[in-house]
């Protein structure tokens, strides 16, 4: 058997959704269960456990474009504008202490 076929001859085909959320990276499990409903990862219902299949988890992440959307350019008010500049000032404040 080669390696790639190996590797996925051992995944599971369907894992506890926590339990794969932490394999994920994912803070709990309600945040991944959130991301697989987003990207239309199937989740199996047990009773009170929850399923996923780890393929179908990879099936979704390939779908993620990898180049990421440029970050939006802040708005560029007027030096003429006092009103405007001042605002902008008290703005960039805010963010900074938070």
């Amino acid at each position: 058997m080669t390696e790639p076929a190996r590797i996925l001859a051992d995944v599971p085909t369907w894992v506890l959704l926590h339990v794969e959320a932490t394999a994920r990276g994912f803070r709990n499990a309600l945040s991944f269960r959130r991301w697989c409903r987003r990207h239309g990862v199937p989740i199996r219902m047990d009773g009170r456990k929850q399923w996923v299949a780890p393929r179908d988890v990879d099936a979704a992440i390939a779908t993620i474009p990898t180049s990421a959307a440029p970050a939006p350019e802040e708005p560029q008010a007027s030096t003429a504008d006092p009103v405007a500049s001042g605002v902008l000032d008290l703005m960039h404040r805010v963010r900074r202490r938070r």
